[in-house]
């Protein structure tokens, strides 16, 4: 793990040779933020805010997000060895095992990456989406759209496709600050998917999950993505689920606070 200034990024490498970017905030035993789809690091801004008072946060950039690499091949594998080697770098720096957190395609990242290294203390979930089905030819239709260069139709795509927003809550994101941004990361769309429908949990390949793990799952999110986050529970021994009523996919960005506070019981208890 190098440092360069207190705004640049800690630089961890992968075990294939990928760069990884990881932003430090905070105060207190370290928590690992790994981000979801679409999305680098800044995605966890408001959780960060919320949890700097009580952990030094250290939020990654997945490989072909942000001020991250990329490699010349993807697997889920790649993306799992990813998070443990941030993990490791950071319990050897830290001198102490990390807390874990994972949100959406990140808490899939997350979940295998647990099952690599013995430097996690605590595992926090958010709706991992590993196996979750996919319309019909919907992923090569994605890549069709991006070879052509519409970036943003297939972002559109993803949003009304899959997480169910109507035309008014895609048209609101157009205009918010985020959308360029979101825009950008269009080429790792469909290499997600693909790995995310492709997934199917081996018999026994989470066992050596021996860490507390807490799911969350929103009482307003799809039915494929709950049964999804069904599926993770049932794979990692002893994993427990909180629901949270009134709250879909987001709720760390709608609710930060609530988060953070299930975060510090779940760690403390």
């Amino acid at each position: 793990m190098t440092t360069s200034t207190t705004v640049e990024p800690l630089t961890v490498r992968a075990p294939d040779g990928v760069e990884l970017a990881v932003w430090v905030d905070g105060q207190g035993p370290a928590i690992v933020l790994v981000h979801g789809s679409i999305q680098d690091h800044t995605i966890s801004a408001a959780l960060v805010a919320e949890l700097r008072t009580d952990f030094t946060t250290y939020s990654m950039d997945r490989r072909g997000f942000g001020a991250s690499g990329d490699g010349a091949s993807y697997s889920l594998e790649l993306e799992f060895a990813d998070v443990a080697a941030v993990v490791d770098e950071v319990a050897a720096h830290t001198r102490r095992p990390v807390v874990l957190w994972g949100h959406s395609f990140g808490a899939g990242c997350a979940m295998g990456a647990a099952a690599l290294t013995r430097d996690v203390s605590h595992l926090v979930l958010y709706e991992p989406g590993l196996g979750i089905p996919y319309p019909t030819g919907w992923v090569d239709e994605v890549e069709q759209v991006v070879a052509a260069g519409h970036y943003e139709t297939a972002l559109i795509m993803l949003f009304r496709d899959l997480l169910d927003f109507t035309d008014e809550q895609v048209a609101e994101l157009r205009a918010g600050p985020e959308w360029a941004g979101r825009v950008a990361t269009a080429p790792t769309i469909a290499r997600e998917a693909r790995a995310e429908q492709g997934w199917a949990y081996p018999p026994g390949g989470l066992d050596r999950i021996s860490t507390p793990t807490l799911l969350l799952s929103g009482s307003e999110s799809t039915p494929d993505i709950k049964k999804a986050t069904e599926m993770a529970r049932v794979a990692i021994p002893g994993a427990q689920v909180r629901m949270l009523k009134g709250h879909a996919h987001i709720a760390h960005r709608t609710d930060p606070a609530m988060i953070a506070d299930i975060i510090r019981e779940f760690v403390t208890s």
